[in-house]
This record gives structure tokens, C-alpha cells and sequence, in this order.
């Protein structure tokens, strides 16, 4: 059985983080095109499960940080919808081009 060299296995990883990047940039097109334009994600979370807002409320009673959700959670929640998966493509597409383009050993 072959064994996969180093190389090998960052150009596999590079392809596949690279196929997420460009998955997550699509999906935040389509986003962008379909949703209201200023939709929030937690509006858009609210509208697509209604329990949510309890279940966040829970957490934060729970013990979930007040830094966690005032530095962590609210941004995201009062952004649009599509900015997310947007910032996940471009996470992941630049960890692709390090992947693929990076110090190689």
C-alpha cells in the first residue's frame, strides 16, 4: 500500500478547502440574490425556527459569557444573512491558497 507523501496531502487538502470556499461564496450569492436585502441573520434565524430565541435566551441565562454574547454572538446576529457564508469563503479560500501555495518543506 502506498503511503501519501506530505505533498500530497496539502494539494488534497488545498482541493477540498478550496471546494468549501467556493460552496460558501455561492451560497452567500444566492443569499444576497433571494433574501430581503438588510435581513439579519438572527431575523432570518427567528423566521426559520421560532424556538431559537428562547433556546439563546436559555444559554445566556445558562451561563454562556456576557462577553461571549455581546462581543461574539450580537455582531453576527445583527449583520445580514448573506455576510456569514461570505466570510467563510473567504477563510476557507484563503486557507486553500495557503495550502496550496505555502512554505513546502
Amino acid at each position: 500500500m502506498r503511503t501519501i507523501r506530505s505533498t500530497e496531502s496539502r494539494a488534497i487538502a488545498a482541493k477540498i478547502t478550496a471546494a468549501m470556499g467556493a460552496a460558501f461564496l455561492v451560497s452567500a450569492f444566492a443569499m444576497a440574490m433571494v433574501l430581503r436585502p438588510l435581513l439579519s441573520l438572527g431575523q432570518l434565524v427567528n423566521s426559520l425556527d421560532h424556538d431559537m430565541a428562547l433556546t439563546w435566551e436559555k444559554a445566556q441565562r445558562s451561563g454562556v459569557s456576557l462577553w461571549l454574547w455581546g462581543h461574539v454572538a450580537m455582531p453576527l446576529l445583527v449583520r445580514p444573512a448573506w455576510m456569514l457564508p461570505t466570510m467563510l469563503g473567504v477563510v476557507l479560500t484563503g486557507l486553500a491558497a495557503q495550502l496550496a501555495w505555502g512554505k513546502r518543506r
